[in-house]
């Protein structure tokens, strides 16, 4: 009766570190769209409730535009990760924590908005500079705030 309890445990004890050893290689899986629906602002003008969340197409910038997960993802030097399909990626907000900018620095990195929007409009406005608008405004990136933050008041 003993030696049933004992081989027991130890077949629970097998189980559970085999489901935790396939949980640790299995990678993350990456959805085709990302609903950027993790801030907790307060006041913003140009955020939900006023304004739709933003959903950011990974597929298409990663496939289509053939930008590679480094020039997104880096390390706490901002050192691009090379990452490949399946290797563990964390959101933005899991590094950038802080939801709200400071009136002493208000370039602060570490504050999700600031880090967002340096990511997307710098590059936004180095692909329109290569298209030939000198301003990085105009062309094939979104570059301007109304075209990522969609209002959802109805237009008059």
């Amino acid at each position: 009766m003993m030696n049933k309890k004992l081989l027991m445990m130890l077949l629970v004890a097998g189980m559970a570190v085999m489901f935790i050893t396939t949980g640790l290689y299995a990678g993350t899986d990456v959805p085709d769209t990302i609903k950027m629906d993790y801030n907790q602002y307060k006041k913003r003008k140009k955020q939900p409730p006023k304004s739709k969340f933003i959903e950011f197409s990974h597929k298409m910038h990663n496939e289509d535009y053939k930008i590679s997960c480094g020039d997104c993802h880096h390390d706490k030097d901002n050192k691009p990760l090379d990452l490949k399909i399946g290797d563990n990626v964390q959101r933005c907000a899991e590094c950038h924590t802080k939801m709200a900018k400071d009136k002493k620095n208000k370039k602060d990195i570490m504050v999700l908005e600031n880090a967002m929007h340096g990511n997307c409009i710098v590059c936004h406005k180095d692909v329109n500079k290569k298209a030939g608008d000198p301003k990085g405004m105009k062309g094939p990136a979104p570059a301007s705030c109304a075209k990522c933050h969609i209002s959802l008041k109805k237009k008059k």
